[in-house]
């Protein structure tokens, strides 16, 4: 049941702080909507299945930030078919240290579930979803018996070919990628060996895909502090290997900067091999990676100065013309309140950043079309200011 009805109206000022500069151009739909200390990215899905896109956010303490007795929770947000969102029902709690979700269908019944870690615990919280913008009272498994659980990133996925969802995650002090295995009715257990090796560091923004070209899923994540990314074959059976006896190379060196924070996997040129952008730890500083069609992602060069500092970011075709595009947040001393979006050519390169003023402190970026005009537009979880930024895009 919807408990508060936010009011929402169009503001008349585009938040591009270019102005006509800008290729792109949105509007902020009302003020900031608050959801809690510590919002972190939020997650799009027809979470009550009337079509719309709705939003769910994690709130909770990250990077030596205290816990705040007023966070630890999922907020959802449902839409209502313009971008106008409203609050569903009250925040549901999770742990005190809960950071992020994925969203998929962990029981196989055509509803979106959600997975939500914490940065301090290794028991991934399940929710499971009723259809109508609710959930379940959260399930939870552990990933690991012991240790100093510090964990950066989720993803929902088949990696054992069974039909099921599974759950992977980053366990960033015992440099290593967890996985647990669905049994597609919103139970798991964890894959054999596990957790498996990742190199020195694994962080943010796991991305699962097949890299390799087998038709089994892989897992790409930075090596922060090793300078370089990973990537784990996947055996499609659930268990992941290094580049050992594979023609997979598993490590690859980053030249341009150091500590890569986030990655993304998306198709930067024409030739359908995955590619990546990389972002630097709370820099402005971006890097593209070409897939070689080997298994291999290639430092191509290209190197990107964006709009603002980043720790997070988002690949999709922002302005609808076929290219992947890259959307920043913003974070850094000044607590900055913009995001970069950073257009694609469509061949590995990319246009200058322009800056987007978010109403909201410290963004991460979320896109997806939530008026059904066909035009991506933009939700930020804005950590530091404890709410999120409906962000649509207009027509000029």
């Amino acid at each position: 049941m919807l408990v508060s009805v936010l009011a929402l109206s169009l503001v008349g000022t585009p938040s591009c702080l270019d102005g006509s500069s800008s290729p792109v151009h949105f509007e902020a739909l009302g003020d900031p909507i608050p959801v809690g200390p510590m919002a972190g990215a939020p997650v799009l899905a027809d979470l009550d299945l009337d079509g719309d896109l709705d939003v769910a956010v994690v709130c909770g303490p990250c990077c030596g930030r205290d816990p705040d007795p007023e966070s630890g929770h999922v907020r959802i947000l449902l839409n209502d078919g313009s971008g106008n969102l409203t609050y569903a029902g009250q925040p549901v709690k999770i742990g005190e240290t809960s950071l992020g979700a994925a969203v998929g269908d962990i029981n196989g019944d055509g509803v979106p579930d959600l997975a939500c870690y914490q940065h301090s615990s290794y028991d991934i919280a399940f929710l499971i979803g009723k259809g109508d913008g609710s959930f379940e009272r959260p399930t939870y498994f552990s990933m690991k018996d012991a240790g100093d659980p510090h964990v950066h990133s989720i993803a929902l996925a088949d990696v054992n070919n069974d039909g099921y969802d599974d759950a992977l995650a980053t366990l960033v002090e015992d440099h290593a990628l967890a996985v647990l295995l669905g049994n597609g009715k919103g139970g798991f257990e964890r894959a054999p060996h596990q957790p498996y090796f990742a190199h020195r560091h694994p962080y943010s923004q796991l991305e699962i895909e097949d890299i390799t070209g087998d038709g089994n899923l892989d897992a790409c994540m930075t090596d922060m502090r090793g300078n370089a990314i990973t990537i784990l074959a996947g055996m499609g059976n659930g268990t992941f290997l290094t580049s050992n006896g594979f023609t997979l190379e598993g490590h690859t060196p980053i030249n341009a900067f150091e500590r890569p924070m986030a990655l993304q996997l998306g198709h930067l040129n024409k030739d359908n091999y995955p590619d990546a952008v990389v972002i630097a730890d709370e820099s402005a500083q971006a890097l593209v990676m070409l897939g070689d069609g080997e298994g291999n992602l290639v430092e191509s060069g290209s190197q990107i100065r964006l709009a603002v500092p980043t720790t997070g970011l988002r690949l999709a075709d922002i302005n609808a013309d076929g290219i992947t595009d890259i959307i920043t947040g913003g974070v850094g001393v000044r607590r900055e309140s913009r995001i970069s979006i950073t257009l694609g050519k469509g061949d590995g390169t990319f246009e200058r950043s322009f800056p987007f003023e978010t109403g909201g402190d410290s963004p991460s970026p979320a896109v997806g079309d939530l008026n059904g005009d066909g035009l991506p537009d933009i939700v930020t979880g804005n950590y530091d200011s404890g709410n999120i930024s409906v962000l649509i895009q207009v027509r000029r």
